[in-house]
């Protein structure tokens, strides 16, 4: 009996690791002698260094650089076969003020990953909520930006600098990016500004909303006179961050589903597998993730359980057993509570499954 668990986080409260833990004592207690094999996913928001090296063997490397604030933070990043992987979500994840946001730290820690000798970069822009338009970026790379009377400005350039910026001279970014490939993991089509965009969909009052929203309408304007042409269709996310990567660096934009099908072995799994089981949580009413969804859509003839937990919706058709473990799910959930509701649930629907 093949089984693969291949389970998403439940918010903040469980990873896909510490979910994964509790559902293989579930099913060790239904199959004791099955050949389990576990998959922790990454859903393109969080927890990406935790995933990747839980496919592959890498190293870790911990520096403090400027979060979207500007104050110093534990930066981890991960290499594996020589490509250096960055979570933006802890970089960026937070912000006290969104009118003074900066993308600095980004550009520090892709020229740790230079100075070390990395050409490669795999980049999950996840939760991030930084609205400088690269600008701190950039800087940091090397570009220089310019203000009213032609005077450099010096930085750490944020979001508020933006109006004062004229003119831009993008030559003398470092010259080994251009023997660099970038992956900019991406789940979010943003537009650039308007209202599709990033800063729209936010939390943010109106007036903050149209402050951002007419900075990085005005920086868009003046990196066409740089000649540099922003995608404004669907490169909002971060800011604008997935646009610069894409215009600027000629970087690949794929889904996290992609890149799980694309660096582990999930789609030859799911084709052996006679059990499968996978799910997620979230507070608020949402679908399943993108690599969720694409499993359910290879649903057949084996059995594949669905185990959800808050108001994480059922997946569609009648080919998944599904089963909400804790539907009043909270983010004050005690994990231990939520794991053993794991570890019950599909205990149950082996053990129904199996008579």
């Amino acid at each position: 009996m093949n089984i693969l668990v291949a389970i998403d986080r439940f918010e903040d409260i469980l990873t896909s690791g510490e979910a994964s833990s509790y559902i293989e004592e579930g099913v060790r207690a239904v199959y004791p002698d099955g050949n389990m094999i576990s998959v922790p996913l990454f859903d393109g928001q969080k927890h990406l260094i935790e995933g990747i090296l839980s496919w592959q063997q890498g190293i870790k490397y911990q520096w403090q650089v400027p979060d979207a604030d500007l104050r110093q933070r534990d930066m981890t990043t991960a290499v594996i076969q020589d490509c250096l992987y960055i979570d933006c979500t802890p970089l960026f994840g937070a912000t006290a003020n969104p009118l003074k946001t900066s993308s600095y730290g980004l550009g520090q820690v892709i020229l740790n990953g230079l100075d070390l000798g990395y050409r490669s970069f795999t980049i999950a822009l996840g939760e991030s909520e930084v609205y400088d338009g690269g600008i701190g970026l950039l800087e940091k790379l090397g570009a220089v930006f310019f203000d009213r009377e032609d005077n450099r400005m010096t930085g750490p350039l944020s979001s508020e600098h933006i109006k004062y910026v004229r003119r831009m001279d993008l030559s003398g970014l470092d010259d080994r990016l251009s023997e660099s490939t970038f992956k900019v993991i991406s789940d979010r089509d943003y537009y650039l500004f308007g209202n599709d965009s990033q800063i729209a969909a936010s939390l943010l009052d109106d007036t903050a909303k149209m402050t951002i929203d007419n900075n990085i309408w005005y920086l868009n304007e003046q990196y066409k006179k740089a000649g540099l042409t922003l995608n404004p269709k669907n490169g909002g996310h971060a800011g604008g961050l997935r646009s610069i990567f894409e215009s600027l660096f000629d970087a690949r934009i794929l889904s996290s589903k992609d890149m799980i099908f694309e660096e582990t072995s999930l789609k030859e799994l799911l084709e052996e597998a006679d059990i499968v089981v996978y799910g997620g949580g979230t507070i608020s009413p949402s679908d399943s993730s993108l690599v969720a969804q694409a499993m359910t859509q290879r649903a057949g003839t084996q059995l594949y359980i669905y185990l959800a937990a808050g108001q994480q919706f059922a997946p569609p058709g009648e080919a998944v057993h599904f089963l909400n473990v804790y539907p009043d799910m909270t983010t004050d959930t005690d994990k231990l509570k939520l794991g053993i509701q794991l570890q019950n649930g599909i205990k149950t629907l082996l053990t129904l499954a199996k008579q």
